[in-house]
């Protein structure tokens, strides 16, 4: 029971803390306004954390806890999509609280070099490890732009969730599409991308079936 309730107020002081971050950014800030929402003690805090920076630094590592790991057998189109659907919707993922802490880090460069630091950049090299595994498979094209194509994926998620407020809004197929979408390509087959016929645009037939392989999903 004593570890329960350990647990118990381990998760109040990081939710607690991630709410102060997202009401007041960095600067207002205080371990008195976290522990009085967590119902805390100060003390119990600092048991746990040496210092306000700490506690501020470690409540944002854990909106990425249990980022899902790559499944290198299964089809790149599932990893991403498996990947990207946390981010959509995932409580720890920040999906509701990111979208208020960046209002504040918008005037607030210390919060938001924290937040893409903490939480961002880990997930940003998570993607791309995931497009670096699809080209090495034969998956995915040779000479992809990964941040770029990074980028695409990522972007469309986080408004997606702004605009339809949060993981709880919006078609829950958003994602597959989204990726489906991507790794199909926008140009239509025997067309450049500025309309003008190009014979040479028509996929070759191992480009089809590195295409095919990329968007079976498990």
């Amino acid at each position: 029971m004593a570890r329960q309730r350990s647990e118990e107020v381990d998760a109040a002081i990081v939710s607690s803390a991630l709410a102060v971050i997202a009401d007041r950014g960095i600067e207002g800030f205080s371990v008195e306004e976290v522990a009085s929402r967590a119902s805390a003690g100060k003390a119990t805090i600092y048991r746990r954390y040496a210092d306000r920076n700490e506690l501020i630094n470690s409540a944002l590592e854990t909106l990425n806890d249990d980022l899902p790991a790559i499944d290198k057998q299964a089809s790149t189109a599932t990893v991403l999509i498996d990947m990207l659907e946390w981010v959509r919707t995932s409580r720890t993922s920040g999906a509701e609280l990111l979208p208020r802490i960046f209002a504040q880090a918008k005037s607030n460069p210390q919060l938001f070099q924290l937040c893409h630091e903490r939480v961002i950049l880990p997930r940003w090299q998570r993607v791309q490890e995931a497009l670096k595994l699809g080209i090495d498979r034969g998956e995915l094209a040779d000479d992809l732009d990964i941040e770029v194509t990074a980028s695409m994926l990522v972007s469309p998620v986080l408004m997606y969730n702004i605009l339809n407020g949060g993981g709880r809004g919006g078609r829950k197929d958003f994602v597959s599409r989204l990726v489906k979408q991507a790794l199909h390509g926008l140009a239509a087959t025997g067309e450049s991308v500025d309309g003008q016929t190009d014979r040479a645009a028509k996929p070759s037939r191992r480009t089809t079936r590195r295409l095919r392989r990329a968007l079976t999903t498990d």
